[in-house]
This record gives structure tokens, sequence and C-alpha cells, in this order.
């Protein structure tokens, strides 16, 4: 595919070593970015929104290529990298910079595709990731039925969604006669959750003012 230059890049101008730009935060990517002629495409390397360098963004002099499938393609001074991602209608995506040696890695690829693939696998790692956030729930001794099936059932909610769960009840006082129910009601807790979450200890656990169980998502 012949090289088609790219009008809207500024003159290349040389920088002097160790003073690479950081980061200015998110760009905006102007319309009608994507041109053809003759049937070739001419991609315009102006800055998008991002949190990485992406093409003329890039100014290690050194950059080594991988494409999409992680093939390392080879060393190329900065300019030859450039042009060669421009020919192929794709960008160049820093991943790593190693700053003594003044070179980048970067990734050949469609930017949108990239930034598509990255975010879908990062919200999938944060389904399948264990938050330490633990939830309680707070029961009365006396808590009727009805009202402890809906605890249970929100509990439940909490577990799916990989929380960790408390259910404290609170003795007060005299209340403290009524040990052996609240942990009655404990027990029944733990039994109904027990296909979805794994209790700390083996039986409640006595507090100064209640007793509690906390059960751990499966």
């Amino acid at each position: 595919m012949a090289f088609i230059p790219n009008q809207q890049r500024p003159a290349f101008q040389p920088r002097p070593q160790g003073t690479f730009p950081k980061p200015q935060g998110f760009f905006q990517k102007p319309a009608g970015q994507m041109k053809s002629s003759g049937g070739a495409q001419q991609r315009s390397f102006n800055r998008r929104p991002q949190m990485v360098y992406t093409n003329e963004q890039i100014k290690a002099p050194t950059i080594v290529i991988v494409d999409e499938q992680g093939v390392n393609l080879g060393t190329f001074p900065r300019l030859k990298a450039l042009a060669m991602a421009e020919e192929a209608g794709l960008d160049l995506i820093q991943i790593r910079y190693d700053q003594e040696k003044m070179i980048s890695t970067v990734k050949m690829a469609d930017y949108g595709k990239y930034m598509y693939l990255k975010g879908k696998d990062e919200k999938e790692k944060r389904k399948t990731q264990k938050p330490t956030v633990l939830k309680e729930v707070k029961l009365n001794y006396a808590i009727g039925m009805n009202d402890l099936q809906l605890k249970i059932k929100k509990a439940r909610e909490m577990l799916t969604d990989h929380y960790n769960v408390k259910f404290f009840i609170k003795l007060k006082g005299r209340e403290k006669i009524f040990a052996e129910k609240a942990i009655e009601k404990l027990n029944l807790i733990r039994t109904e959750l027990a296909d979805i979450g794994k209790a700390q200890y083996e039986k409640p656990k006595e507090e100064m003012s209640g007793y509690s169980i906390i059960l751990f998502s499966k």
C-alpha cells in the first residue's frame, strides 16, 4: 500500500533528549478524521480522548511495535513507525515506556477498537473481583419470619454481587436474656444462605452488645 502523506501533520521538530512531555489530560478528536483518496485511507494523527500516548504524542526516538496479536514487528525510528501506522490506517498506542533507554513499546491497532476491548476486559474483571466492602444488616431479636425472609433475600443479592455480609443482632440491657433467640435466628440465616455464603465461624460470634455472623461470598 503506497504511503499517503498527512497534510495536517506539522513538520517534525527534533526535541532535545530527555524532554518528553507529560500527558496533558483528555483531548477531543475532531470530526472528519478519516479521508479516502484512490482507495487508500488517510488517518489524522491528532490527539483524542485518552489517558495514554498515541501517534504523534509519542516522542521517544526509538519505537518497538507489536501488532494486535502481540507479535513483535521490530524496532524502528519514530518517524518510520509513524509512517508505517499511517500507511496501514492504524494508530500507535503506547503501552510501555523505558525512560532510561528512551524507548517506547507501542501496539499498532485501531484506537477505537483497542479502547473498546480494554474497557470490556476491565468491566469483566470488576465483575469477578470480590470487593473488600462489608455490608452490614442489623436485626432485632424479635423480628418476624416474613421480615426476616426479606432481609435474607436482600443479603442474597449482596452475596450474588460478591459482597461480604455481616448480620448483627443487638441486645441491650435486659434483652440479653433473649440471646438464645438471637443465636437461633442467626443460625437460620446461615442455613438459608449456605449455598452462596460461607460463614466466618461455625456459630454466631458473641460481641459486647449482641451477636453476629459474617458470610463471605463464594
